[in-house]
């Protein structure tokens, strides 16, 4: 049997073993997926554990997506750019990392409408999907993208290349807010340590924006609750979290997965949300 899991702290949350494990069903393989909690503090110890069991390939979540770097052979163009990884594929005896957020997240967004070149974008947080995130924008439209941290190297250090994109702290995103057409919010805050938290407060939001939140477990977090509030367009990461995942499944068998499918295992474990 062909084993694949997610790893990942938190993990609890993930939907993945359910998504993955229906395609596997459906397709009558013999291969299942689990879900593994690695301690931040044994990282090293456990993914050398992990990789030496015998899995075929697995996902990566928050917070490893920049940590497992140095444990794969090989990577392919859009892990290296961004620097993070969310899929990993053991095949001939070396380790491949991809990253299929990005790709996966755009397609999602695009489910509501096209992105245009006079869209103002601003995505908050600067992690490993986040990196994703903005390299999928960034060759994809000339629309003005702006990276928000709290923090602001990394957001810096993200669009120093690019004289229409920019960075700044997340207090001066909520001074601007009214500006951006659509706002990508990309940090862990909302998951269930701290489900009743935004990054950032949407009071100055203008009625109509699109507000995308990654997070799809909540379904709807504090962030998307406000921003519905304040008369957005809202989405969660339900559509990101599809799309990534029937891009890795490709990945590690070749066979393009039937999404519809993998969304309706989730939505039945989200209880139809």
């Amino acid at each position: 049997m062909e084993k694949y899991v997610v790893i990942g702290n938190p993990i609890r949350h993930s939907l993945s073993p359910a998504m993955q494990n229906r395609i596997f069903q459906e397709l009558g393989m013999n291969a299942e997926y689990n879900s593994v909690l690695i301690e931040e503090d044994t990282f090293e110890a456990e993914v050398k554990k992990l990789m030496d069991s015998g899995v075929r390939g697995f996902n990566i979540t928050t917070p490893f997506k920049e940590r497992i770097l140095p444990f794969l052979d090989e990577l392919e163009d859009l892990a290296a750019a961004s620097g993070a990884v969310n899929t990993v594929l053991r095949k001939d005896g070396k380790w491949y990392g991809f990253n299929t957020d990005g790709k996966g997240y755009l397609e999602g967004l695009e489910e509501i409408r096209s992105i245009t070149k006079d869209d103002s974008i601003l995505i908050t947080g600067a992690g490993g999907a986040s990196k994703a995130i903005y390299l999928a924008l960034k060759s994809h439209t000339d629309a003005k993208i702006t990276v928000a941290n709290r923090t602001t190297e990394k957001a810096i250090e993200m669009t120093k290349d690019n004289d229409n994109h920019h960075a700044m702290t997340l207090e001066q995103a909520e001074k601007e807010l009214a500006d951006f057409t659509i706002i990508i919010q990309t940090t862990s805050i909302g998951l269930e340590a701290s489900k009743n938290k935004s990054p950032i407060s949407l009071s100055n939001l203008t009625k109509g924006t699109i507000c995308s939140d990654i997070i799809y477990n909540p379904a709807e977090t504090a962030f998307l609750k406000e921003a519905k509030k304040n008369g957005a367009i809202t989405q969660n990461g339900l559509p990101m979290f599809v799309n990534q995942g029937a891009l890795a499944f490709e990945i590690w068998t070749g066979i393009k997965p039937e999404r519809s499918l993998m969304k309706e295992a989730v939505l039945e474990q989200l209880g139809g949300n």
